[in-house]
C-alpha cells in the first residue's frame, strides 16, 4: 500500500483542475437586532452572572461552615496513636451504600 504525503502537490486529487468559479465578492455581516439570546444554545451573560453569584455562594457557605466533628477527628487521633482505633468493616459498608443510594 502506497500512501502519499498529503502536502506534496503531486498527491493532491485537484493538481490540474481548474478552480471551481469564484462565487462573487464576499457580504458583508447583516446587523442583526439582538434579542438577548446567546448563539447555539450558550447560556446569556445574565445567566453566567447569576450562575457564578450561586457558586459564589456556595464556596462562602462551605468556607464558613465549622469544622465537621473535630472532637470526633481528635479522640480517633488518639486511639490510632494509642494503638486502640479499631474498624468496623459493616458500619463502613453500611454508610458507603446510604450515601449511594440517597445520590442515585
Amino acid at each position: 500500500m502506497q500512501v502519499d504525503d498529503p502536502r506534496s502537490t503531486s498527491s493532491s486529487p485537484i493538481v490540474g483542475q481548474t478552480p471551481p468559479a469564484s462565487p462573487g465578492p464576499a457580504r458583508p455581516e447583516v446587523a442583526r437586532p439582538h434579542d438577548g439570546a446567546s448563539p447555539a444554545g450558550q447560556p446569556s451573560a445574565a445567566e453566567r452572572s447569576a450562575r457564578g453569584r450561586e457558586v459564589q455562594q456556595a464556596f462562602e457557605a462551605a468556607n464558613d461552615a465549622p469544622d465537621v466533628r473535630a472532637d470526633r477527628v481528635a479522640d480517633a487521633r488518639q486511639r490510632i496513636a494509642q494503638g486502640t482505633y479499631t474498624v468496623n468493616a459493616e458500619v463502613i459498608a453500611r454508610g458507603i451504600f446510604e450515601a449511594v443510594r440517597r445520590h442515585a
